[in-house]
Protein backbone atom coordinates (compact mmCIF):
# COMPACT_ATOMS: atom_id res chain seq x y z
CA UNK A 1 0.00 0.00 0.00
CA UNK A 2 2.62 2.33 0.44
CA UNK A 3 3.69 2.00 -3.38
CA UNK A 4 0.85 2.35 -4.01
CA UNK A 5 -0.02 6.01 -2.18
CA UNK A 6 3.73 6.72 -3.82
CA UNK A 7 2.80 6.18 -7.26
CA UNK A 8 -0.54 7.94 -6.41
CA UNK A 9 0.88 10.91 -4.94
CA UNK A 10 3.08 11.86 -7.67
CA UNK A 11 0.47 10.70 -10.91
CA UNK A 12 -2.09 13.37 -8.94
CA UNK A 13 -3.33 15.97 -11.06
CA UNK A 14 -7.05 16.19 -11.69
CA UNK A 15 -7.94 17.48 -7.84
CA UNK A 16 -4.78 19.75 -7.36
CA UNK A 17 -5.65 21.25 -10.67
CA UNK A 18 -9.49 21.98 -10.36
CA UNK A 19 -9.84 22.49 -6.34
CA UNK A 20 -6.36 25.29 -6.49
CA UNK A 21 -4.91 25.24 -9.45
CA UNK A 22 -1.56 24.63 -7.47
CA UNK A 23 -2.95 26.50 -4.64
CA UNK A 24 -1.32 29.19 -2.40
CA UNK A 25 1.94 29.83 -3.07
CA UNK A 26 2.46 26.35 -4.98
CA UNK A 27 2.02 24.77 -1.83
CA UNK A 28 -0.01 21.84 -3.73
CA UNK A 29 1.65 21.47 -7.38
CA UNK A 30 2.56 17.85 -8.08
CA UNK A 31 5.00 16.26 -10.62
CA UNK A 32 2.18 16.07 -13.49
CA UNK A 33 1.00 19.56 -12.51
CA UNK A 34 4.78 21.22 -13.45
CA UNK A 35 4.64 18.72 -16.66
CA UNK A 36 1.25 20.07 -17.52
CA UNK A 37 2.84 23.68 -17.19
CA UNK A 38 5.61 23.51 -18.62
CA UNK A 39 3.85 22.20 -21.79
CA UNK A 40 1.04 24.33 -22.31
CA UNK A 41 1.53 27.41 -20.52
CA UNK A 42 5.27 28.12 -21.34
CA UNK A 43 5.35 25.83 -24.40
CA UNK A 44 8.00 23.55 -23.35
CA UNK A 45 7.58 20.30 -24.91
CA UNK A 46 11.20 19.18 -24.82
CA UNK A 47 11.59 20.01 -20.95
CA UNK A 48 7.99 18.77 -20.24
CA UNK A 49 9.00 15.29 -22.33
CA UNK A 50 11.87 15.50 -19.79
CA UNK A 51 10.42 15.70 -16.87
CA UNK A 52 7.76 13.10 -17.71
CA UNK A 53 11.03 10.78 -18.69
CA UNK A 54 12.48 11.44 -15.27
CA UNK A 55 9.13 10.33 -13.58
CA UNK A 56 8.56 7.76 -15.43
CA UNK A 57 12.14 6.21 -14.30
CA UNK A 58 11.44 7.26 -10.76
CA UNK A 59 8.15 5.33 -11.05
CA UNK A 60 10.24 2.27 -12.49
CA UNK A 61 12.96 2.43 -9.89
CA UNK A 62 9.95 2.35 -6.77
CA UNK A 63 8.14 -1.00 -8.66
CA UNK A 64 11.97 -2.89 -9.29
CA UNK A 65 12.66 -2.03 -5.39
CA UNK A 66 9.08 -3.20 -4.50
CA UNK A 67 9.40 -6.47 -6.46
CA UNK A 68 12.41 -7.03 -5.31
CA UNK A 69 11.48 -6.72 -1.67
CA UNK A 70 7.96 -8.73 -2.23
CA UNK A 71 10.18 -11.59 -3.96
CA UNK A 72 12.40 -12.10 -0.79
CA UNK A 73 9.37 -12.44 1.62
CA UNK A 74 7.14 -14.71 -0.80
Amino acid sequence: MLILSISGSLLAFDQFFIFTNGGPDNSTVSMVMVIYRDAFFRFDLGGAAALSVVLLAALVALNVFQMRVFRRRG
